[in-house]
């Protein structure tokens, strides 16, 4: 009996040993923290901040509104530049409509009297051809009887008449003092192209018109963006850093809010030198939080080693100086994500486990 408890004890004395053995040799992290990724918010334009910029530690939704910039006196001179270009292409094309009616009334004034021309011209033909046929008539056998040189003469004259005339009624006019066309018809020719011409640079002025008036619609949109304009928030975060107050003036570029992106969330931890050489990006991790005990599942997603702390400044936590002596390592929580109430628990502290322990199924039962 008494060597049945010694052996017993024993076994219990070694058990105790090999757990607490096991329990310290365990891949474990210390100072282990949520971080996240920060965001800089910046001013599209210049001009003064508005007072509707977001509290410090306000919560916002991808898309929401983070702040305002307004500047009343934003630059429009290319939109004045472009105003005065429509008036001068507007004064010019009335100065055109108004050549271009001037050229059109002198035309239709001289088409005018180029028809009453060929009207008399024709009238004339016609009475000095009749008149033309009479005498030859008379020379040919009529009350008066000429020579032959006289007829000959006379039906030379009488042929003549005709193609002048068939001509004319064609409006070609023949003769030894003209050309084919009168004067007036000429003048109303030329009249003609010039009021072509015009017609033609009518409409490419018409057309560019209409050109500056897009540009101007376009500038007007333009002078509004940089007049006013409403910054919205890039990820769905929290307001966590604020580098200006409202009613301070910003330029263009200037970082105006620091976000935390809540959408990304993971956990910044140490380790010792060994337990990191033993780590694998990908390797499964365990979480424990601190105080309430509630564990998560992840993976390790970076292994940056010591001499890390240029991997914090776009972080939302810094390192310490504990961490910095150890070995980073960055892991994912997939359930972070998932968890409305630690989604953006930024700066809640934990530890990582890497390897199974021999008192996690006890810890199971009181977590």
């Amino acid at each position: 009996m008494r060597f049945s408890r010694v052996v017993i004890g024993a076994l219990l004395i070694c058990g105790a040993i090999w757990v607490i053995v096991m329990e310290q040799m365990a891949g474990a992290s210390a100072d282990a923290v949520v971080n996240a990724q920060i965001v800089n918010v910046t001013s599209p334009i210049a001009g003064f901040l508005g007072p509707d910029a977001r509290a410090l530690g306000e919560a916002v939704a991808k898309g929401d509104q983070v702040f305002s910039v307004s500047d009343d006196a934003s630059d429009g001179v290319r939109l004045d530049d472009l105003k005065l270009e429509y008036d001068l292409a507007v004064v010019r094309q009335g100065v055109l409509e108004a050549k271009l009616r001037a050229v059109e009334a002198k035309r239709a004034d001289v088409v005018k009297r180029s028809e009453t021309y060929l009207a008399a011209r024709l009238d004339e033909l016609e009475i000095r051809l009749a008149e033309a046929q009479e005498r030859l008539t008379l020379l040919s056998g009529g009350e008066v009887a000429g020579d032959t040189e006289a007829r000959s003469r006379a039906r030379e004259e009488a042929a003549t008449l005709n193609v002048i005339l068939e001509a004319a009624k064609k409006g070609v006019y023949t003769g030894n003092s003209y050309n084919d066309a009168p004067y007036s018809e000429q003048v109303a020719i030329s009249l003609g192209d010039e009021a072509t011409l015009l017609q033609t640079e009518l409409d490419a002025t018409a057309k560019e018109i209409a050109a500056i008036m897009r540009r101007i619609d376009q500038e007007k949109i333009r002078v509004i963006r940089l007049s006013r304009s409403n910054v919205t928030a890039p990820v769905q975060g929290v307001v966590w850093e604020k580098l200006t107050v409202p009613g301070s003036y910003v330029v263009r570029g200037q970082p105006v809010v620091r976000l935390v992106d809540c959408s990304a969330a993971f956990v910044t931890l140490s380790v010792t030198q060994p337990v990191f050489n033993r780590l694998r990006p990908g390797a499964v991790v365990t979480f424990r939080f601190d105080g309430s005990g509630e564990t998560m599942e992840g993976t390790v997603a970076r292994l940056a080693g010591t001499s890390a702390s240029s991997f914090y400044d776009s972080l939302a936590v810094a390192p310490s100086e504990r961490h910095l002596q150890r070995a980073d390592v960055l892991i994912n929580l997939p359930g972070l994500a998932k968890d409305p109430e630690l989604r953006c628990a930024i700066g809640h502290t934990g530890r990582a486990f890497f390897e199974t322990r021999p008192l996690d199924w006890l810890r199971g039962m009181f977590l």
